[in-house]
């Protein structure tokens, strides 16, 4: 039984969270030089009213909110604007902006589109969805795979537009080279490092030079998910071909990301030929994707204390950043798709408890500041459960994302 503490915890977020999604809906302004328009209103991460543009990754969690709070409407429009940008430019951008048409985010939108099709069981609008899988995937194929077979970070932009990178990211970070060669190949790698969360000391500068494990996880639910759509579309020859990409992906992170005596998956350097070594909360999307086998699983598990603090999984284990910068995706922060991953993947493989304390740690979480500050926050500090966290500009006041797992970590708890 929830105790009295948590019970009003889930009550004061699930009621503010209900109260406020409407706050984040947009109907897109025309289209723009700059700006993409949407054929239906979307959603935005923040109740700031001049927030405006549609974000990819973050429209999978707080896809999981809406829906539980009865409000699929809104869910269904999340999905079909992702299906509008891929069928228009063949990708679904991390932010819609056409500065952003070079890059993506991690692909999310099968999972979403599985969320969705489970509530309709609508066969015609599943084969749009199929067509939209299979046009994404070949992006991810074509334009993201590295030699040793596996999905790298990067970005098709332009030299002018990597140039121009500079003037948006130079309020965030220290170290950008002042000498034109090697400025341009730093903001290359950067502007690759927003397809993988955003800046984090994962890849030691060089993400475009990484297999990064949670793209590469999310990857084999695609093909294990698209699979699924085949054979409910009556495609068994496609759905064969799927089942091999996946089981062939599965092999080759077993071979480069996953460490045997670690217990543990690291990103890939394959430009060097070795293993990374910070100790990320990344290898959860792993255990959330189906990718693992028992004993990995079980491993994982065992190693939830890399990263697993007082109030949350942190982004990174202390003292991965060796750079002059401070990353948002670092010590001391926990991010609500980490959480969510992880509880995902915890209750997949079998781990109901551990589901339900990380789920605890987070509704109690966003319930604290909630009655301190009568917001939601875009992250918080896994260490001291604030919002005292690392910045790299001022943080938002938060629905999105942390609405969507709040949402579904008290669905969790209220199961339990």
């Amino acid at each position: 039984m929830l105790g009295v503490k948590l019970s009003e915890a889930i009550a004061s977020t699930r009621s503010y969270i209900d109260a406020n999604w409407e706050k984040t809906f947009r109907s897109s302004r025309e289209e723009t030089a700059k700006e993409i328009s949407l054929p239906r209103p979307h959603t935005v991460p923040s109740t700031d009213p001049t927030m405006w543009l549609f974000f990819y990754w973050d429209t999978y969690f707080t896809n999981l909110g809406l829906i539980r709070q009865g409000r699929f409407d809104q869910a269904l429009n999340n999905a079909e604007n992702i299906i509008y940008l891929i069928e228009r430019v063949g990708l679904v951008p991390n932010i819609s902006v056409k500065i952003a048409l070079n890059r993506s985010q991690v692909p999310v939108a099968t999972v979403l589109f599985a969320e969705i099709y489970q509530h309709t069981k609508d066969k015609a609008w599943l084969a749009r969805a199929y067509a939209a899988v299979t046009k994404e995937y070949a992006f991810w194929i074509a334009l993201r795979t590295a030699p040793n077979g596996l999905a790298t970070s990067g970005t098709q932009a332009d030299p002018v537009t990597l140039a121009n990178f500079y003037d948006v990211i130079k309020h965030r970070l220290r170290d950008i080279p002042s000498e034109p060669v090697a400025r341009l190949v730093y903001l290359k790698h950067k502007m690759a490092e927003c397809e993988t969360w955003d800046f984090n000391p994962r890849f030691n500068q060089k993400a475009a030079d990484f297999n990064p494990i949670d793209t590469n996880a999310i990857l084999f639910q695609v093909e294990t998910l698209a699979g699924d759509f085949a054979r409910e579309l009556g495609l068994p020859g496609e759905e064969s071909l799927w089942r091999k990409r996946a089981t062939r992906r599965r092999q080759l992170v077993d071979k480069y990301l996953w460490n045997e005596a670690k217990g543990f998956y690291f990103d890939y350097d394959w430009a060097n030929g070795r293993q990374g070594t910070v100790v990320s909360a990344a290898p959860y999307f792993a255990l959330w994707s189906g990718i693992c086998s028992d004993a990995q699983a079980a491993a994982l598990v065992r190693n939830l204390p890399l990263v697993e603090r007082a109030h949350g999984i942190m982004t990174c284990a202390e003292g991965s950043n060796t750079s002059v910068n401070t990353y948002q995706w670092d010590a001391p922060n926990a991010w609500p798709p980490l959480q969510t991953a992880a509880i995902l993947g915890l209750l997949q493989h079998g781990y109901p408890a551990d589901a339900k304390r990380i789920a605890e740690k987070y509704v109690l979480t966003c319930a604290r500041n909630l009655a301190a500050t009568g917001q939601l926050w875009e992250k918080y500090n896994a260490l001291t459960g604030g919002i005292d966290v690392a910045d790299e500009y001022k943080m938002p006041h938060m629905m999105g994302w942390t609405a969507g797992g709040c949402v579904h970590a008290c669905e969790v708890l209220e199961k339990q």
